[in-house]
């Protein structure tokens, strides 16, 4: 048995020395490798394997301090040690080298009272060192062990201690990223929480500025200050939706849902919902647009955001005194029939970019403007937001500028349908007379129902309400609305089980299920759509946007 030992050993000497590398090279390395780690796990797995071949030991433990317990939570050893076992601290050696804050060099552990014989008996142990990990307050020990008789060096000795040292920071570097990701995540809950309880009280004020301005017209003062108003508000929803999207890309939360678009019909929509807004900045905006379809695959609501975050920045940065903006799509065709790009350009004669602010333009939170009074507001999250849907699709973007007062352009470079195929005019496009439809809200906030009852009653439509899940779908039952439009955060029966309970019901195989909620993460969007919901609208809503989705109803009546 000895003699098998004893070849074990030699082996695993040869296979160290073999290596030819120094021991301190072989320690910058280490140092290198914990600069770069991120869990605990990570630091046990390089610190095991190095501190053996610093030592030339037969074997290491690496020892983590569990309350007032020694915690042995890894080895690397020619035999079994103490894996997964825990000692009191004043009955291990590792307990005392962190108790003392000193490290413990023992050449006969036979000779040393302060060795458990019984534990080491098992063991192929008759010398050791253990030291402790951070002396002014320990958060462990690594312990290195020899078969035969050994006095460690002066040298082994130190490079424990560098080795040690080394782990201590690591661990503290560990610990900070874990707190600082928990941190992260607690944040990004509480601004999904707060976007969902900004969105309640914005709702209802929305609902009523837009039933204003129906009722009201936009001229005159009264008119004037209702746009400004529905303004202001789109501005708020903005700021939200940046925050919520800018956590949700950080994370890996979005996915696109890519469907085949004329990119130059979508450009058009997105011009004309920025219409006001253009000529409320007395700005010139010029098209240059291509007359044939240049088709990609993008997730639309994306695509306008991108766009329209684009054309906010030009108008932003432009002096309201008839600049011009200029908008340009081009196809850009590849080689060999493949490789074809489209490339969307927004450029503007306004206050320019600083050519050092550039590199980092994309970046979250950087703000162009950083005059003190903050004129131009904004977060300086729109345009990180940007790049990352872009590159999600595939493309990218980039920006230049001449400088200061020279103006900046933006483009976007996305890939396209390689099949090019021309828009059928001959079909023939049915439109059916917007008749009264039956509407059934499910909204738990007394305000946003009755806001949102009243415009949608100004268009014709019969309207009855449902203050929660559980008398929303008694409702519908008695009610039998071509529509539904309902809340998620419901009490006692929340949305998502409202749109799975209706969805399992013929009776409303023809009707629509439109979500409008405070929740308006990827998730809640992905939850909804699963739940039955045809769509996912946040609040507080554009009645633009919520008319459009109830036009699907009559799509689907007369396509059936």
């Amino acid at each position: 048995m000895k003699n098998i030992l004893q070849t074990s050993i030699s082996q695993e000497q040869n296979s160290h020395h073999s290596q030819n590398i120094s021991p301190y090279n072989r320690l910058l390395s280490v140092v290198k490798d914990l600069a770069c780690v991120r869990t605990i796990e990570e630091i046990i797995e390089i610190v095991r394997l190095a501190a053996r071949d610093l030592t030339n030991a037969d074997g290491v433990t690496f020892v983590l301090r569990d309350g007032e317990c020694c915690h042995y939570v890894d080895e690397n050893a020619i035999g079994p040690l103490w894996k997964g076992m825990r000692f009191p601290l004043k009955s291990c050696i590792s307990g005392w080298a962190m108790l003392n804050k000193q490290a413990a060099v023992i050449e006969d552990i036979y000779q040393d009272a302060r060795i458990p014989l019984d534990a080491y008996k098992v063991t192929f142990v008759k010398s050791l060192v253990m030291v402790p990990i951070r002396v002014s307050d320990p958060l462990g020990a690594i312990g290195a062990y020899w078969s035969t008789p050994h006095r460690a060096t002066p040298e082994e000795i130190e490079l424990l201690e560098i080795l040690t040292d080394t782990t201590a920071v690591a661990i503290s570097n560990v610990q900070l990223f874990q707190k600082l990701t928990n941190q992260n995540a607690l944040k990004d809950k509480f601004i999904a929480m707060l976007a969902h309880e900004l969105r309640n009280p914005v709702a209802p004020i929305s609902n009523g500025v837009q039933l204003l301005k129906l009722k009201l017209g936009e001229t005159g003062a009264v008119g004037e200050t209702v746009l400004m108003m529905q303004h202001q508000i789109k501005h708020l929803s903005k700021l939200i939706d940046e925050l919520l999207d800018i956590s949700s890309i950080t994370y890996g939360k979005i996915s696109l849902n890519l469907e085949k678009f004329n990119l130059v019909d979508l450009v058009r929509q997105s011009l004309n919902a920025h219409a006001q807004a253009i000529k409320r900045s007395n700005l010139t905006v010029v098209e240059d647009l291509p007359n044939t379809p240049v088709w990609a695959y993008v997730d639309s609501t994306r695509f306008f955001q991108v766009f329209g975050n684009l054309l906010d920045n030009a108008l932003k940065f432009s002096k309201p005194d008839g600049m011009i903006i200029w908008v340009d799509l081009s196809f850009i065709p590849g080689e060999n029939g493949s490789g074809s790009v489209a490339v969307l350009s927004v450029k503007d004669s306004g206050i320019g970019i600083d050519p050092t602010m550039l590199p980092e333009l994309f970046e979250p939170f950087t703000q162009a403007d950083r005059s003190l009074d903050r004129s131009r507001g904004g977060l300086g999250l729109g345009l990180s937001v940007v790049k990352s849907l872009v590159e999600l699709h595939g493309g990218n973007v980039e920006a230049s500028s001449r400088g200061i007062n020279l103006g900046a352009e933006f483009k976007v470079t996305l890939p396209v349908c390689e099949e090019i195929t021309a828009l059928d005019n001959d079909l023939e496009i049915l439109e059916a007379a917007k008749k009264s439809l039956k509407i059934l809200v499910i909204e738990d906030n007394e305000d946003s129902a009755v806001s949102l009852k009243a415009v949608l009653e100004y268009f014709g439509h019969e309207v009855s309400i449902a203050k929660n899940g559980i008398s929303g779908v008694e409702t519908a039952r008695e009610f039998e609305p071509h529509v539904i439009i309902c809340d998620i955060g419901l009490p006692g029966m929340d949305g998502f089980a409202v749109a799975q309970e209706l969805s399992k019901d013929s009776k409303f195989s023809r009707s629509i299920l439109i979500a409008l909620t405070g929740y308006g993460g990827q998730e809640d969007k992905e939850l909804a759509l699963k739940s039955g919901f045809k769509c996912h609208l946040t609040k507080p809503v554009d009645f633009e946007i919520l008319t459009a989705e109830i036009d699907r109803y009559f799509d689907g009546v007369l396509s059936s």
